[in-house]
This record gives C-alpha cells, structure tokens and sequence, in this order.
C-alpha cells in the first residue's frame, strides 16, 4: 500500500475520533448525533469504493468501442496455482485525443482466442507497429438492465479485434 493512501486512512481515522469526541462532549439532539454517525459510515464507504480507482488497479468494466492498444500482460489458467488467469490490456480510449489520451487498465477473463490475438497485437507493437483495438461487444449489459430483466448476471465473454492503426494524414507544407 502506498504511504499516500495509508495517510488517507489515518486522516479518516482521526476523523472518526473527532467525531467520538463530538458525540460525547455535546448536548445535541440524539438524532443529530445519529446521523453524523451514519453520514461518517457512509462516507467511510464511498472513498474506500473508490481507492481502486486512486491507486491505479485494473478495472473489469467494459472496453471502449475503439481503442489504441499500448500493452497487455497475459496470465494464463494454472492448476497449480489455483488461478483462473486474466488478461490485462493497458489502453487508451480513440474518442480521447485520437488514441492520445491517459491510457486505463483493463482486467479481462481468460480465453484462449483472445490470447491468440493478443499475443499477435503485441508482437506487432514490439515491432513498432501501432495497433487499435475494437471491442465487438452487441450485448453490453449492465448490472441494472439484468436485474430489470430477471436475468442471471454473468461475465460478458469480450470479442475484440485488433489490427495495424492507420497512418494519420498529415497536412500538406
């Protein structure tokens, strides 16, 4: 953990104790009392949903439509290790500044086509060949539209393709 998140942590724990000292040295309604103590539970909640966030951890959200490949870690399954394996793929958004902009981490279950062509993709960006990505996903579900459907909430096996990005065109001098 790094010391900036630990400083957050102790920032809130005193917070807490603030709050602590608050409840016990003052004659305000309980209900007031309650609810800053609700209100800190909450909160506590909220930043400790977000530190992944922060610190920069891959998510399992869904990839953009079109993106510009950057890198990609391949883990594969291992009975011995117990692991399911991942493939993680480091991008950058192509409605962002044309493929330019702050790239994000991507965690993605495990396939063997799917490491096929990543492992293709990323030959070809060892050869200083940019590649772009497309995410081919139809059924792009979210967690609210499964539950309005009564359906069964499952990982989205992802179809991507990727290919040689196209040369910018560059105005004439």
């Amino acid at each position: 953990m790094s010391t900036e998140v630990f400083f957050i942590i102790i920032c809130y724990v005193f917070i807490g104790f603030l709050l602590i000292l608050f409840n016990l040295r003052t004659t305000y309604h309980w209900i007031i009392k309650s609810s800053l103590i609700v209100l800190t539970l909450v909160f506590y909640i909220f930043t400790y949903k977000s530190f992944t966030n922060l610190v920069g951890w891959p998510t399992s959200a869904s990839l953009p439509e079109r993106f510009r490949l950057i890198s990609a870690q391949i883990y594969e399954p291992s009975a011995l290790l117990n692991t399911e394996g991942a493939i993680y793929l480091w991008v950058t958004n192509m409605d962002d500044l044309a493929g330019l902009g702050v790239p994000r981490s991507f965690k993605i279950n495990y396939n063997k086509e799917l490491h096929e062509k990543v492992s293709k993709s990323l030959v070809n960006l060892k050869n200083g060949v940019p590649q772009m990505g497309e995410n081919l996903d139809d059924e792009k579900k979210g967690i609210i539209s499964s539950l309005l459907k009564k359906q069964k909430i499952t990982t989205v096996s992802t179809t991507l393709n990727f290919f040689d990005m196209p040369n910018q065109l560059l105005p004439e001098k």
